[in-house]
């Protein structure tokens, strides 16, 4: 009867350590994978980078300068009336905000956010990720925490990376379609400004 509780012990004991190998298999599996997951939308990121606001911005303030400077009409030209109201109502697509700070991303709506802003916040959260699934990762494999909490944590990490990912596809959005129009304005302005600057 000893010998059989004895190996009773011993398979429960096995079937115990072998469950929480599994859980923690599992856990670090799950933190792993958000962990590639955010690294392939910084690559997607990296590849579509815009770093042209600051020479877009001062484009933008110089061809409305010259074109102020310069038109004189003595009747009004509707399409290029047309032309500059879309431009200013453009142009706060490609404004910098290089001074906003605080960290509170979710404060605006995605809709209404500027380029700038959309970079800076992209630019933030993916270090603060990355930080925050490396110690978590850590965590898990060192048995820092109890399962709960690891549970936890991953669901808090796999919101993150989510919002992440649809930041950037708004960042996308915006870049590939209202940003491509706001630059082919800048330039067929810039030659119009150009043309009337030569006459004066």
């Amino acid at each position: 009867m000893t010998r059989y509780c004895i190996f009773l012990t011993i398979v429960i004991l096995a079937l115990t350590s072998s469950c929480t190998n599994s859980t923690h298999d599992k856990q670090l599996t799950a933190v792993s994978s958000l962990m590639e997951k955010r690294d392939s939308l910084e690559k997607v990121y990296l590849a579509n980078e815009f770093d042209s606001l600051n020479f877009w911005r001062l484009e933008a303030a110089n061809i409305e300068i010259t074109i102020k400077r310069n038109y004189v009409a003595n009747t009004i030209d509707n399409k290029l009336s047309v032309k500059m109201n879309r431009f200013k109502s453009m142009q706060e697509i490609i404004d910098a905000e290089s001074e906003l700070g605080g960290g509170e991303e979710h404060e605006e709506e995605e809709k209404e956010m500027t380029l700038g802003r959309r970079i800076m916040l992209l630019n933030t959260q993916f270090k603060k990720v990355k930080m925050s699934l490396a110690n978590l990762h850590s965590d898990v494999e060192n048995n820092i925490l109890d399962e709960a909490k690891v549970k936890s944590y991953i669901q808090t990490e796999n919101t993150k990376v989510k919002r992440i990912e649809n930041q950037l596809t708004q960042y996308l959005f915006v870049k590939n379609t209202e940003l491509k129009e706001y630059i082919k304005l800048c330039k067929d302005l810039r030659v119009f400004a150009d043309s009337i600057s030569k006459k004066s």
